[in-house]
């Protein structure tokens, strides 16, 4: 009855509804303009679309300062995103987090650019700029969005190269933390058919969490990106458009994860946001820091390509790698406990043909297929000094362990010393090989009701690798191949799962009625699917099993009206999952493996506004409520290890309100846009922290205020913008648990606070 009450208010709530990002022209306050998405394989009012999305425009992203996926799920209702670093972000969407590292995991989120997979974790989080337009669905996306779709997909529209447009804008930003920051564009064009673009950004800036111990002050930014992007329009019917990207992120100092048990000084602080002691010791990884370096790169080609009146051609290929380095030191305070390393690289090639079709009649859709490789490895050695690791698992006080030195363990009737640096390494492969065979039509049964279908089919090929060891012989502590990491037979000797095959179908039925001229209804069903994941498991003879696909039944109906200069969207949703995956650390195995959670429920509702209530003032908000939890039993009725916990990064509540008032001066228009944010109680870990009495892992109810004052000249050629990030500097955490949570030493990492700037910049 609960459930059944819930989903009725909600309906009631949803009779009408918005997006955040409907569009108007400011000396026309009566009418409202509604954006043009191709979420669909085709151009559509995002009114006319039958699925829940949200989409920003490049105006809308520059009003509201979006530079970055984290900026951008402030205002998307059902959308987080939590980056810990750009190595290690977390995308998640209605509480369903895609996040893994290793090699052979699989995304549930699936994040592209113009087409192309960017989803391995390592590699997805990517600078937005010079960008056309975002656009995030919601729900599963199978056929519209391909494998890993499971509850939706980000796809990033990037500007290309016109043949009818020469000019370009550069920028310059500057603030406390020693920010600073360039970035621009120029178009040209070099023939009647053939134009160029260039497009960068740089960007620095400190770290805001001190390191008592030296060195640079954590969660800082070092980064450098370049777009080079070509088009060739030899006649009407043909356009090739080929992008090249390239990315590097290089911010030293690392990321601060921080103990909350154990003090950085004397005197000092256990607030995450506080002064930290991390190190790393021994000449560990040849003596690098704590820091990332990151390198991401890939070459996109466009081609559409008109047959006729009715079809067309579309052709995707990509191309993408990344390598990637991060030196962390997970267990949170300063004796030399612990420090890891985490290498890894990967490499894809894709390939997709579709066949699109529109001959104004009442039947439009495509057909086509798709095919996609890659391969990656994920690199993890880790140090510990002995004397201090000996303390920690006998009980002692870490923190007083460094004033040893030298340290003897008593085994088999020998005294042995201990090894001030003692390493050990583990590592993972996977290689993976996918064909796609989808099609997607509707049907107009008249000029208010059309129907939609759409089925995928999905055959992938997979191989996994695994191998474990010490690298400087066996520690005098346990006396066994490795202390922490997982160890493979012959101390190392690399095993493989060898190649396992899966398949499956998705698909998504759909049904749209304009019950107005303004209102529009639609109602969807649909069939999500994370592939099937081959996991590390010692207690199997093959020392691998096969998680099984990960499925889930979502159910829809949703409106969007449509009214002079107000528009309302939003949508109430009920979804049912299967072999729910989650990851989880073995103690018995040393591992971090991906296990099968059993079944789980979820419902809610998301709605966006969009109002302007005159020429100079005009509102938008969102809202997102989202109930998720693991069922009591799994499909034959026995008890679940979650049983009753919530999603983890997943908040029950979540607002966005931003005014934007704009003022006509003598010397240009002053625009001025507050925002608020907020979001409620989070959990940190899909055990909800029910297993550890010491600390709680969560972060509770907060909310963050914006502020941007833009002045752009009279000839719309210069502007200035000041800015306020965290404006009431609010102290919140954006993680909690992570890598020293499966040692018993959870860790906290600080959002970051108040921050101010200023950019100038000039279009010409």
């Amino acid at each position: 009855m609960r459930l059944k009450a819930h989903l009725l208010a909600c309906a009631a709530l949803t009779a009408v509804s918005t997006p955040a990002i409907a569009q108007t022209e400011a000396a026309t306050p009566a009418t409202t303009d509604v954006i043009i998405v191709t979420t669909q394989k085709r151009e559509q009012s995002l009114a006319d679309v039958p699925i829940n999305l949200t989409a920003f425009n490049s105006q809308r992203l520059s009003e509201l300062g979006i530079e970055q996926f984290d900026d951008l799920s402030d205002f998307v209702p059902g959308l987080e995103v939590q980056e810990q670093s750009p190595n290690n972000p977390g995308f998640v969407i209605r509480g369903i987090t895609s996040d893994d590292g290793a090699a052979t995991g699989e995304a549930r989120v699936a994040v592209f650019q113009d087409g192309v997979s960017i989803s391995r974790a390592r590699s997805a989080y990517v600078e937005l700029f010079d960008i056309e337009r975002v656009e995030v669905a919601k729900g599963p996306q199978a056929t519209l969005f391909g494998r890993g779709a499971l509850i939706g997909g980000i796809n990033v529209i990037q500007n290309k190269a016109q043949i009818d447009e020469q000019g370009g804008s550069a920028e310059i930003s500057v603030g406390d933390y020693n920010r600073f920051e360039l970035r621009g564009h120029y178009n040209m064009p070099i023939t009647d058919t053939v134009a160029l673009r260039f497009a960068g950004v740089h960007k620095q800036r400190d770290g805001y969490v001190e390191n008592v111990l030296g060195g640079e002050a954590m969660n800082g930014v070092e980064l450098s990106a370049y777009r080079v992007s070509g088009r060739w329009a030899p006649s009407d019917a043909l356009t090739v458009d080929v992008i090249a990207n390239y990315q590097t992120d290089t911010p030293e100092g690392g990321t601060s994860f921080k103990s909350g048990a154990i003090l950085p000084a004397p005197g000092g602080s256990l607030d995450p946001w506080e002064p930290a002691a991390l190190n790393t010791f021994g000449g560990f990884e040849g003596g690098a820091p704590l820091g990332i370096d990151r390198q991401v790169y890939g070459v996109t080609i466009l081609t559409d390509y008109i047959i006729n009146d009715a079809w067309s051609l579309s052709s995707i290929s990509g191309w993408r790698g990344f390598e990637s380095v991060e030196i962390f030191d997970p267990d949170g305070f300063g004796a030399e406990l612990l420090v890891v390393a985490e290498d890894a690289s990967g490499r894809q090639w894709s390939q997709e043909f579709r066949f699109n079709y529109d001959a104004g009649g009442p039947v439009t859709g495509f057909f086509g297929g798709s095919y996609f490789y890659e391969s990656g490895s994920q690199r993890i050695p880790l140090a510990t000094n002995e004397v201090v690791a000996q303390a920690f698992i006998f009980g002692l006080d870490p923190a007083t362990a460094p004033t040893f030195s030298l340290g003897f363990f008593q085994a088999t009737g020998q005294i042995l010393p201990l090894n001030t640096f003692y390493l050990e390494e583990t590592a993972n492969r996977g290689e993976t090989t996918a064909l796609d065979l989808f099609g997607d039509v509707s049907y107009a049964v008249n000029d208010r009701l059309s129907l939609t279908a759409g089925l995928r089919w999905t055959r992938e090929e997979k191989e996994a690798s695994l191998y474990g060891g010490n690298l400087n012989g066996v520690n005098n502590i346990s006396f066994t191949p490795t202390l922490f990491l997982p160890a493979t037979p012959n101390n190392g000797s690399p095993i493989s799962s060898g190649t396992r095959e899966f398949d499956d179908f998705t698909w998504r039925l759909a049904a749209q009625y304009d019950v107005s001229d303004t209102i529009n209804a639609w109602v969807s069903y649909a069939r999500g699917r994370r592939p099937d994941v081959i996991s590390f498991d010692s207690t199997d003879p093959n020392f691998f099993v096969e998680v099984p696909a990960e499925l889930v039944d979502s159910y829809e109906i949703g409106a969007f009206w449509t009214y002079d200069s107000t528009t309302l969207q939003g949508s109430v949703f009920y979804s049912e999952y299967q072999n729910f995956q989650t990851g989880r650390f073995e103690p018995n195995n040393a591992v971090f493996i991906t296990d099968n959670a059993g079944q789980a429920t979820q419902y809610g509702v998301e709605l966006e506004l969009n109002h302007r209530f005159n020429e100079m003032t005009s509102l938008f908000a969102s809202y997102g409520y989202n109930f998720s939890e693991f069922d009591d039993t799994d499909e034959n009725g026995n008890p679940q290890e979650f049983a009753g916990n919530t999603f983890r990064l997943s908040p029950d509540h979540a607002v966005s309100v931003g005014l934007l008032t704009e003022f006509d001066l003598p010397i240009g228009r002053l625009s001025i846009i507050p925002t608020w944010t907020w979001q409620s109680e989070v959990f940190f870990d899909n055990d909800n922290d029910l297993t550890d009495a010491v600390q709680d892992e969560t972060q509770t109810d907060y909310g963050i205020v914006d502020l941007r004052v833009r002045l752009d000249a009279a000839d719309d050629r210069f502007y200035m913008v000041a800015f306020v990030e965290n404006l009431l500097d609010e102290e919140f955490i954006i993680d909690a648990g992570n890598t020293g949570d499966a040692f018993g030493i959870p860790t906290f990492i600080a959002g970051s606070p108040r921050m101010v700037g200023l950019r100038v910049g000039t279009e010409f």
